[in-house]
């Protein structure tokens, strides 16, 4: 079979297909998918299940310079990083145990051990893969399709093209590259024709191998202390997502490894993007790091807990895979570099790493709280006489050897989340069986197949959020300040206020329950003026002007009876579970936020908005906005200034600084000099309708003037965001930033 595009886990199709693993494949033109955060030319696990298990090649068929970044790419995979760019002498902290300093590892030693050839083979990129270039006619170059060669295929001569013999068959097979579509010769005749735009399309929404809940929102309460598997298999199981968990403190979650589309299975499950903040990348393969670029993209800004030697490789592969460029990358997170032996604290409890011993630099840890432990081994070889070899070898060092022992993987804990993937760069079951007693009965295993782990004597892991593992944990003294004060900063109105105001915030707040299916407010009825914020479980809101949203973690409404005075509740809200709510009346809100003149402009402009359609249909015209959740909605009408403007009217003005961009409501724009312009087409000459959003990320951030007039074609409305505005609200969405951040028009 030929395969055109390379999602991450795309073996598992062919295998639940129960087809044969491709080992030819064709990569598009669109090698990574913007709209998913999906690398469509992920290979690593094709290659590595042709080489390992089929003993043979695995071609990749594209351009030269996507066959180039491809080869880059695997290169870091397979040779791990280049000496100078490993940091691990600086990722201990000053303070730490000397102890902990002198077992620190020379992972260059360790990663070129893994390297070394098996049954004769040489690991390498030249072994695991042919890349094939498309190549055009005979005379430009040596390294070109020999003319008898395109004769045998029946192609004509200056075709683009890659051809190659099948061993089996003894037939000639070509792809031709004809731009829009690609066809496939099998000795001269054309046995299929696929379009270019098949090798990066994604469904929508996209496929998940993670489970689902059955009917209805889920009422899902995070733990105290625990986890949730989102994944427990390997990369070669078919039928399960690669390993990956959300570790819960104080019911706040940290993603460790997110498998692929992990952040679309969340909010399908109902679990809201504020209550996981983190992320813990372990290594850079990519049935690790897939669903962590995925989770940066998509709604909020999070935080990336690494080491800078894992960070630094992360960065240098995305850019070759997503296109941008590092700097940029970098700018749609945060990062937190760890130190090893130190620790990270997260919701009055603590995070400390070690460095596990595998083919990348990869991060384990050990995650306390109020007395109790979860330790997480991360890929690693853990095979005491495989280190014993390793220690004479002088690739350990005696502490090093002592401390993959006993203080990194395999280490006493309530709950002793260890790796049992396919030996000898995983841990074979037999060392955790001879593992101490008091260790062993706390040992899950995770990272492998059901089928191996049948019979091991251990439990595996179950992914799902009804197999979520609690630790019970002593709740903290202040529990409910705590818990309400990490609501108010997820929200935009509180998440600016000091600690004095933060109290005032407190000191007014009421909490309410409502059972499932009780209305909360109703549409156009008199009632109690209140701010309501969600602590708790899931409400449907139905505003005036049609427009439904599931509210959940962290959601608000209420600011439109707030700050207006007709008294009447502007949508109707019913709880689909039972609800936890924080409500705050009108007269405590005006206050809090009297001292705020900024803040409280954005939430009148939002309020008046709340219920005007053509602030909707614009949002829900935009290929951006329609996606956003009701949070990213609220953060948008809090900063869209509404603007009536006639036929003719000048909106932007050529030579004039750029100072905000344009939402097209009801009205309509165009470029007054477009028409002038060479080489434009009837197409580009069409006005700017509803939903268009006209920015320049570039020119704003310069100050640059613009370069044409912009003029309203027809009456209507506008609706314009400051440039300040706009990149608060980039900084906290940086899956927007990345829409606009070349674009001029995002419609």
């Amino acid at each position: 079979p030929i395969q055109f595009g390379a999602p991450p886990e795309t073996i598992k199709d062919a295998m639940q297909l129960g087809a044969e693993v491709p080992r030819i494949f064709v990569v598009g033109k669109e090698r990574f998918n913007l709209r998913f955060g999906t690398n469509m030319a992920d290979f690593e696990f094709p290659g590595f299940y042709n080489f390992f298990l089929k003993g043979s090649q695995t071609t990749v068929v594209g351009s030269a310079e996507a066959l180039e970044e491809i080869r880059q790419v695997m290169h870091e995979t397979l040779e791990g990083p280049a000496p100078d760019q490993y940091f691990q002498d600086d990722e201990y902290s000053p303070f730490c145990d000397p102890a902990i300093y002198a077992a620190r590892p020379d992972l260059h030693k360790e990663i070129c051990f893994f390297k070394e050839p098996r049954n004769g083979r040489r690991i390498a990129v030249e072994t695991l893969f042919a890349l094939e270039p498309f190549q055009e006619r005979p005379e430009e170059g040596d390294k070109v399709i020999p003319l008898r060669h395109k004769i045998a295929c029946g192609l004509e001569p200056e075709a683009l093209a890659a051809a190659f013999k099948f061993e089996e068959t003894k037939g000639w097979v070509a792809i031709v590259d004809r731009g829009d579509w690609y066809d496939v010769l099998a000795d001269g005749e054309v046995v299929a024709s696929v379009p270019d735009w098949l090798a990066s399309a994604m469904p929508d929404p996209p496929y998940v191998l993670m489970p689902t809940v059955s009917v209805g929102p889920p009422a899902f309460e995070a733990p105290e202390f625990g986890i949730t598997v989102l994944g427990a298999a390997d990369g070669f199981a078919k039928s399960e997502a690669t390993a990956g968990f959300i570790l819960w403190m104080r019911g706040r979650g940290v993603l460790v490894d997110p498998p692929a589309h992990s952040a679309h299975f969340l909010r399908l499950n109902g679990i809201s993007s504020r209550r996981i903040t983190h992320v813990i990348l372990t290594h850079t393969h990519s049935d690790h790091d897939a669903g962590t670029f995925q989770k940066i993209l998509i709604e909020q800004r999070v935080t990336v807990l690494t080491t800078r030697t894992i960070m630094a490789a992360f960065v240098r592969k995305y850019a070759l895979v997503s296109g941008m460029s590092p700097d940029f990358l970098q700018r749609l997170f945060s990062f937190h570099s760890v130190k090893i032996g130190e620790p990270v604290h997260f919701q009055g409890g603590s995070i400390k790493f070690f460095y596990s011993l595998h083919i990348l630099p990869c991060i384990g840890f050990r995650a306390e709280l109020a007395g109790r432990s979860i330790v997480y081994s991360a890929d690693t070889c853990f095979n005491p006489e495989v280190l014993d070899q390793l220690e004479e070898r002088g690739i350990l060092s005696a502490e090093r050897k002592a401390s993959l022992c006993s203080d990194c993987s395999v280490q006493p804990a309530d709950l002793l989340l260890h790796e049992a993937g396919v030996p000898p760069t995983h841990t074979p079951i037999s060392a955790l069986a001879a593992l101490p007693e008091s260790i062993r009965r706390n040992v899950r295993l995770i990272h492998m197949s059901d089928e191996r782990a049948a019979g091991s004597g251990f439990a595996k892991v179950r992914p799902g959020l009804e197999h979520t593992i609690c630790i019970d944990a002593e709740p903290p003294r202040h529990a409910e300040a705590k818990q309400i004060l990490q609501i108010l900063q997820a929200t935009d109105l509180f998440r600016s206020f000091d600690v004095a105001s933060a109290c005032d915030v407190l000191a007014c707040i009421v909490p309410r329950s409502y059972t499932a299916g009780a209305i909360i407010c109703r549409a156009g009825e008199a009632g109690p003026a209140l701010l309501r914020i969600v602590r708790s479980g899931a409400v449907q809101y139905a505003g005036i002007s049609g427009a439904t949203r599931t509210l959940g973690y962290c959601d608000y409404f209420g600011e439109g009876e707030v700050m207006l005075t007709d008294g009447r509740h502007r949508a109707t809200a019913t709880a689909m579970t039972d609800v936890e709510m924080l409500e705050i009346e009108r007269g405590d809100v005006q206050y809090l936020l009297r001292r705020r003149p900024q803040l409280l402009h954005r939430i009148q402009q939002r309020a008046q908005l709340l219920d005007h359609a053509p602030s909707w249909a614009a949002i829900g015209a935009n290929s951006v906005f329609a996606s956003f959740s009701m949070s990213q909605v609220t953060q948008l009408q809090s900063v869209m200034r509404e603007e009536t403007v006639r036929c003719g009217d000048v909106v932007w003005k050529k030579g004039k600084e750029v100072c905000d961009s344009v939402l097209v409501g009801d009205a309509e724009l165009a470029f007054r000099e477009l028409p002038d312009a060479s080489g434009v087409s009837d197409e580009d000459l069409e006005p700017f309708r509803a939903g268009a959003l006209l920015v320049n990320v570039y020119a704003l951030e310069q100050r640059l003037p613009h370069e044409m007039t912009l003029t309203a074609v027809t009456a209507g409305t506008i609706f314009r965001i400051a440039s300040a505005d706009l990149f608060e609200l980039l900084d906290h969405n940086p899956g927007a930033f990345i829409w606009m951040r070349d674009a001029l028009v995002v419609c």
